[in-house]
């Protein structure tokens, strides 16, 4: 699936674009997740929130990092027809978006997406998204690791790449020294 799913065909040319940009950003400040967005008209019987809760369980989303969990993704999935939208979070960061949060996020977004402006409407909703993940987010100092000691990776079968990072060969008995 791709980030943006468009099956209502809701989007304009140059929403869409701005979407995509918003959700770039959104990857490059939270590389561990992804925000995606489904618009379609849902069949009877079929909620929003299911179905964000079985894209999230069972869908492949195309992201430019494929190696992203599920567990960390965020689904907004809009059914303009029946104008109901819900916001699903993975497990990871369920617990950062309690339901009062997420109707909050999505009552601020409910006028933008009752104009038709669903661009403007996703956008909203993944900036607040943003906002939320960096609230909680924890800052850590950035702490360089200690150099290895020499010969430390000869045990586990590394080698450097370069021959000015070799070690000096250590000298026979049998060599003779000459001055």
């Amino acid at each position: 699936m791709e980030r943006i799913t468009d099956a209502a065909h809701c989007l304009r040319l140059e929403d869409s674009r701005r979407v995509e940009i918003t959700l770039d950003d959104f990857e490059r400040a939270f590389p561990q997740a992804f925000f995606a967005v489904y618009l379609g008209i849902l069949p009877i019987g079929l909620t929003t929130s299911e179905l964000g809760f079985w894209l999230l369980n069972q869908g492949a989303f195309n992201t430019h990092s494929v190696n992203r969990r599920n567990d960390f993704g965020i689904v907004l999935v809009v059914d303009p027809s029946a104008r109901t939208a819900s916001l699903i979070s993975g497990y990871a960061i369920e617990g950062l978006f309690g339901d009062p949060l997420t109707t909050n996020i999505l009552q601020k977004a409910a006028k933008l997406f009752s104009r038709g402006s669903f661009g403007p409407a996703i956008e909203a909703v993944c900036q607040r998204c943003s906002r939320v993940l960096k609230k909680h987010a924890r800052k850590t100092p950035w702490q360089p690791e200690s150099s290895a000691a020499p010969g430390i990776t000869a045990n586990m079968g590394l080698q450097p790449l370069r021959g000015g990072h070799r070690t000096a060969p250590t000298p026979s008995l049998n060599a003779r020294h000459v001055p």
